[in-house]
Formats: structure tokens, sequence, C-alpha cells
């Protein structure tokens, strides 16, 4: 191996490990929902959405609210753990599994999905650098069909 390719690849492995040790990005806060700012495609669109959040890695915790367009509210609570794991969960179709994993320090997949099997929510959360923005991708498989839709929140 080269001179210059040692040094390569001993940058390389520098960078990589800089990237994995990177603290994770806390996503403590509260958080309004942009609805303008998110992508509906077929699912049906909140007034409103507002969430606090406690992160204690690896725990998650948040509760809040949400206000549909019929004016009828809801809250939404959670509170798991992020390493893998799959925990039972009360999932809105009932009984189910859910697990919460980290992607890279700004970055968690959950997976969710309903005993039956008939179920299936995928979430994609990532927090922006400045750590003023959640995005969080969805996809929900059900037996009506398939929805994909784009949550945008702001750091209050």
């Amino acid at each position: 191996m080269t001179k210059h390719a040692r040094k390569a690849v001993l940058g390389l492995m520098a960078f990589s490990l800089a990237a994995w040790a990177a603290p994770a990005g806390n996503l403590s806060g509260t958080w309004r929902l942009n609805v303008q700012k998110s992508n509906w495609g077929k699912h049906r669109r909140p007034v409103s959405v507002v969430v606090t959040i406690e992160h204690n890695e690896p725990v998650l915790k948040y509760t809040g609210a949400v206000v549909d367009a019929d004016g009828d509210s809801r809250a939404i609570a959670f509170d798991k753990r992020i390493d893998g794991k799959e925990y039972s969960a009360e999932t809105g179709s009932g009984p189910g599994k859910i697990t919460v994993a980290r992607v890279d320090a700004n970055i968690l997949s959950v997976l969710i999905k309903s005993d039956d099997g008939r179920y299936v929510q995928t979430i994609r959360t990532a927090l922006s650098r400045d750590g003023k923005v959640l995005t969080r991708r969805l996809q929900l498989k059900a037996p009506d069909g398939e929805q994909t839709w784009i949550e945008v929140y702001e750091k209050e």
C-alpha cells in the first residue's frame, strides 16, 4: 500500500470513528407541527399537533395532543427506550409491538406493528443539525392500503 493510500485509509477510519462516536442529538423540548410545510399525501391532515419530548438517552418520552379537522382532540403519549429491542405497546389498532432504534446521532427509526400483522407503520425521525426542526417520514401499511406522509415540527 502506498503512503498516500495509507493516509487516505487512516483518514477515512478516523472520520468514521468520529461520526460513530458523535453524541446523540437531544430531542427534548416542545415541538409544534407546521401543517403547511408537511406533506400529507393521502393521509388526513390534522389542524394542529403539539408534543413535549423528554429525551434522556436512551429513554424517549413524549406527550401531546392532536386536533383533527372535525375539532376533535386526542392525547398522544410514548415512553420507550432507544435500543432496537421489541416491546409491547398499544397501537392505534390495538395491542402490538414497537421497536425504536438509532440510525445515527440525529436519526431514529421506529417500527410499530399490530399483533395480528394487519397494520405496520415505520417512522423515521430526523433532527436538523441546528436542533430546531424535526422531520418525521411515516409509512403505514393497512388492510385498506398504504399511506405515506411527512410531518415537519418546529421547536418552540
